[in-house]
């Protein structure tokens, strides 16, 4: 999964609000608020990076190691595929 682009679920709909990231899966009218961590990597899976750009960003801006970074990268993705957030 490092240099793959992760492409977002073109079905939902999202919107940033106060510095966080809200997602509304219509299919299921769920409300996903994602966290801090989880809006950072949203917001650059969006802008077309692939798994180890968004880890990379994610060990400068929140000053984790780069092995860290990675796994909670690949973590959170997982989720977010999980839960239908990726596409397939």
């Amino acid at each position: 999964m490092n240099r793959e682009t992760v492409v977002l679920n073109p079905r939902l709909a999202w919107r940033e609000i106060q510095g966080r990231v809200v997602v509304i899966s219509p299919e299921d009218s769920v409300v996903h608020e994602l966290n801090e961590t989880a809006s950072f990597i949203w917001k650059h899976a969006e802008r077309g990076r692939n798994v180890s750009e968004i880890a990379d960003l994610l060990t400068t801006e929140f000053r984790v190691d780069a092995a860290q970074a990675q796994a909670d990268t690949e973590g959170l993705l997982a989720v977010f595929s999980q839960k239908g957030l990726l596409a397939n």
